[in-house]
């Protein structure tokens, strides 16, 4: 094997280590029950306390960040290859089935549990800042993000990371001025303007990224790699100083510009440690690299079943359910993994 495919083999077990971690921390943190989560653990276990006005974030904020830090990595490359494979029209068709169906997945789930997307008191829909309030959660926010950030594939890296800084921006600015700060406390993860706005142009910084560390061919790996963990630790620093102007904290349920700022570039810290470990390593660690495969629809697996058991069940998830719902979606990632089951959506 040459040294070329030497280095795409390490890419790609780098990714999968990546978002195998990921994955595997969301499912744990999905099924241990919430006394388990109390104290020391909760900075690693659980959203801060007063989660929607709280002026701070933990190492659990940086959750859905890292989840759509991996999704974004992968996106102009499988864009490039399925467009050189089957045309623009195609490949542009394929992202909006597959981020469209995660986003109606997402409302329907709603419908489910509630019977509309609208958010109502006293029978009437709630209305800041004259938008109504529309229910949000994580899955929906997934699905929208991929569809946003799809047009920009156009742009080249550079100005694509231009417009996801003028999206930030203006959301923050919306959040201080524009009375956005109270639609987003009234949602889930910063609710449907958030997710534009917010979440989406991570997902574009995201392609950024990807575009650098799997497509562009002026540098080498080790100088990629290094490159990159300068302007994360740039951009971590930054985020941690920005937070200290008034009314620019860090809040994840808000999705303050800091708190972007600093899930995007710790998340990508722990991806360079990846980087690091496949470096020495070299082959695939068992557990992190079954999960990387199959994250999506393991995600999606986990969600269905944390949603029958606590919200159609009515059953709250005790510390015997949970790991055994752990173990039996682990086990099934390493039977999917050994029988060489992708399953991509």
């Amino acid at each position: 094997m040459n040294e070329e495919n030497n280095q795409e083999r390490k890419r790609i077990l780098w990714l999968d280590h990546a978002r195998g971690f990921v994955m595997m921390f969301l499912v744990i943190t999905m099924f241990l029950p919430k006394f388990l989560r109390e104290g020391p653990a909760r900075f690693f276990l659980e959203h801060p306390e007063n989660s929607t006005t709280t002026t701070v974030m933990n190492f659990f904020d940086i959750g859905a960040p890292a989840f759509i830090l991996i999704m974004g990595l992968l996106m102009p490359l499988s864009f490039k290859k399925r467009k050189e494979k089957d045309g623009v029209n195609k490949a542009v068709k394929h992202v909006l089935i597959r981020y469209g169906f995660i986003l109606i997945l997402g409302l329907l789930i709603f419908i489910v549990d509630g019977g509309t997307f609208i958010k109502v008191e006293d029978g009437s829909p709630v209305i800041i800042a004259g938008i109504p309030v529309i229910r949000w959660d994580v899955l929906p926010t997934l699905g929208l993000v991929g569809i946003v950030a799809l047009p920009f594939l156009a742009l080249t890296p550079k100005v694509r990371a231009l417009c996801a800084s003028g999206l930030l921006i203006f959301y923050q600015i919306m959040l201080l001025y524009g009375g956005w700060r109270e639609y987003a406390i009234e949602s889930i993860h910063g609710g449907i303007l958030g997710t534009i706005f917010g979440f989406s142009a991570l997902m574009i910084f995201a392609t950024c990224i990807g575009d650098f560390l799997l497509i562009n061919e002026t540098y080498s790996d080790k100088k990629k790699y290094r490159l990159l963990a300068i302007v994360s630790v740039s951009i971590f620093i930054g985020g941690i100083l920005l937070s200290f102007i008034p009314g620019w904290y860090p809040n994840k349920r808000q999705v303050t510009l800091t708190y972007i700022l600093i899930s995007l570039s710790s998340s990508v810290i722990i991806a360079y440690v990846f980087i690091l470990i496949d470096t020495k390593v070299g082959k695939p660690i068992i557990g992190l690299d079954s999960y990387g495969k199959n994250f999506f629809i393991t995600y999606i697996i986990a969600i269905v079943i944390e949603f029958t058991i606590t919200e159609i069940v009515g059953y709250e998830i005790d510390l015997l359910l949970g790991l055994l719902i752990i173990a039996l979606i682990t086990a099934l990632v390493i039977l999917m993994d050994k029988k060489d089951i992708i399953i991509k959506l």
